[in-house]
């Protein structure tokens, strides 16, 4: 899949999104699972106590337009995601138009399961053409997922959704 654009208020709608399924009493330890060039974690480091990047194109993670010095976004290279560091280590992990055109959906998600700590959750975000939000339950249920809550919106004049699910 290319790289999305988004205007800066579209952006600000996906924060505002996401940033209502963080819960600082439970936690807010983030990770942004990604693929498709866009990134919200510039917006979202304020709001948490952490927050790490990674994506499948190496060029994005190496050079994000989200990163800076003084914000605390941390860089994961993908293949890293494996070790056992980060397992059970987020409280939230959301996905911004990054799963589709994956490959093996099933492996990224139960891969990214390992990842959120028990009662976390997983937020995915997408467009709604080719009844993609209904696969992505679908998937997510498959990986054992449960409490889902959809929501749409209207992002740069296309359907939308945001699927969150706890693990």
């Amino acid at each position: 899949m290319g790289n999305i654009h988004l205007s800066d208020t579209a952006l600000k709608q996906l924060t505002a999104l996401i940033g209502k399924n963080i819960d600082p009493a439970f936690g807010s330890k983030l990770l942004e699972f990604g693929s498709a060039g866009i990134s919200i974690a510039g917006y979202l480091c304020e709001q948490c106590d952490y927050l790490a990047l990674t994506d499948k194109n190496k060029e994005f993670t190496e050079k994000p337009e989200c990163f800076r010095e003084d914000n605390k976004i941390q860089l994961i290279p993908d293949e890293s995601l494996s070790e056992d560091c980060y397992f059970g280590r987020f409280h939230l992990v959301y996905t911004l138009f990054g799963f589709r055109g994956l490959p093996h959906l099933v492996d990224e998600i139960m891969r990214l399961r390992r990842l959120i700590i028990k009662g976390g959750k997983i937020a995915v975000i997408d467009y709604t053409d080719d009844d993609f939000s209904n696969e992505c339950i679908k998937q997510l249920k498959r990986c054992g997922f449960q409490n889902f809550h959809q929501e749409i919106f209207e992002a740069e004049g296309k359907e939308a959704f945001l699927i969150v699910s706890e693990k």
